[in-house]
């Protein structure tokens, strides 16, 4: 999923690396297998799976650095199994530079969605992820629902932003790719911005303006730092 989601799927794991686009920089990453989407499951009406995945794949943070992914993929070519978590429902360990999630979790910022309770946490002040119940709770979650994990988790945490009825935005972690259902889109450099600047942004951001200008999101994300 989108970004350091630790749920619970099955055991087979996998590591690799993506490549980059204009979403993010190309990253390694850990994480159980793809989640798949059964034909006519239920997708954001604004934008296709496959706009939403290019928009938020590179958030999904399994991030592990290159010596930990070189030793996973070396210890699946022995067919040995990478380091799984001793709880009984076989959840995986998730690292972060040489630390688990649960461990990052005892001191990043943790923010609760209001309608469901299940909790997220934020790494370096840009990525979302969720561990331990709160990861279980949402596996549960979108199973019941029948939606799309990465769609939820994107909607749940901000990634996701419906603008009006006819455009979207996807958080990314170096911008902002703005997508209307007539075709149009633009790419907002975000860079430099947290992920609490641009929550603030977006719960302020009129939503009588041009989506598609360079000076209402360069005046918007100016209103946002200066209320940080």
């Amino acid at each position: 999923m989108v970004n350091m989601v630790n749920t619970a799927v099955n055991s087979n794991i996998y590591a690799g690396r993506k490549p980059g686009s204009k979403y993010n920089q190309s990253h390694t990453f850990q994480q159980k297998e793809v989640l798949e989407v059964p034909d006519g499951a239920a997708v954001n009406k604004y934008a296709n799976v496959q706009e939403i995945y290019e928009a938020l794949k590179y958030n999904a943070s399994y991030r592990v650095d290159k010596q930990e992914q070189d030793e996973i993929a070396e210890k699946e070519i022995q067919n040995e199994e990478p380091e799984i978590s001793n709880d009984s429902s076989e959840k995986m360990t998730a690292w972060y530079q040489g630390v688990s999630l649960k461990e990052w979790a005892l001191t990043d910022p943790k923010y609760t969605d209001s309608e469901t309770g299940i909790s997220w946490y934020i790494r370096d002040g840009k990525y979302p992820y969720m561990v331990g119940e709160d990861a279980e709770k949402f596996r549960k979650l979108c199973e019941e629902s029948g939606e799309f994990p990465l769609k939820k988790f994107g909607e749940m945490t901000g990634l996701i932003q419906k603008l009006d009825d006819n455009t979207v935005a996807y958080v990314g972690d170096n911008g902002i790719a703005v997508k209307s259902k007539d075709g149009k889109e633009m790419f907002v450099d975000t860079s430099g911005l947290s992920y609490d600047i641009l929550m603030d942004m977006f719960r302020n951001l009129p939503r009588n303006g041009n989506f598609f200008s360079n000076k209402y999101w360069s005046d918007n994300i100016q209103k946002a730092q200066a209320r940080s």
